[in-house]
């Protein structure tokens, strides 16, 4: 009966453990430098199958599907993302250095996200759900309500 126990305890804590690295690769961030604000190398799982999608977004009018975008993870994205003081307390804002890196189209649809900080002791970037649109000025995108925490918030769905 003994070792029964063990054996589900062992397996269980395996099972949850590998599976908190798995959402720990698709949805992280590297610190690249801290100096003149953070600058994070992201890496972001996002989008979801076109195929029973009603519709992401309206756009002229209609509602579309837009790959690679929104809730889901079908696709993978890698960014340089520089932090920095939105005046608000405890609030930032993250701009893509390169646009290109998340789409070449005008908007975003950024799903929930929090980023398992690597190398920390488990601290969290987050990103709350929103439509970022390029800026018209410097052509990048720039997410809105940043916030650092001890656990992970959102869900990554």
């Amino acid at each position: 009966m003994m070792n029964i126990v063990v054996f589900f305890i062992l397996f269980f804590a395996c099972t949850k453990q590998e599976s908190k690295e798995t959402a720990e690769s698709s949805n992280s961030a590297q610190i690249i430098s801290n100096s003149k604000g953070m600058l994070f190398g992201i890496k972001v799982s996002v989008g979801h199958s076109g195929a029973g999608c009603q519709g992401c977004v309206t756009y002229g009018g209609q509602h579309i599907h837009v790959d690679c975008q929104g809730s889901g993870s079908a696709c993978q994205i890698n960014a340089v993302m520089k932090i920095s003081d939105s005046g608000e307390v405890s609030f930032y804002d993250g701009t893509i250095n390169d646009p290109e890196e998340l789409t070449d189209g005008e908007f975003f649809l950024m799903p929930d996200r929090s980023l398992f900080i690597v190398g920390s002791d488990g601290q969290f970037i987050n990103i709350p759900e929103q439509t970022v649109y390029r800026d018209e000025e410097t052509g990048v995108f720039i997410f809105y309500d940043i916030f650092f925490s001890d656990s992970q918030v959102f869900e990554n769905k």
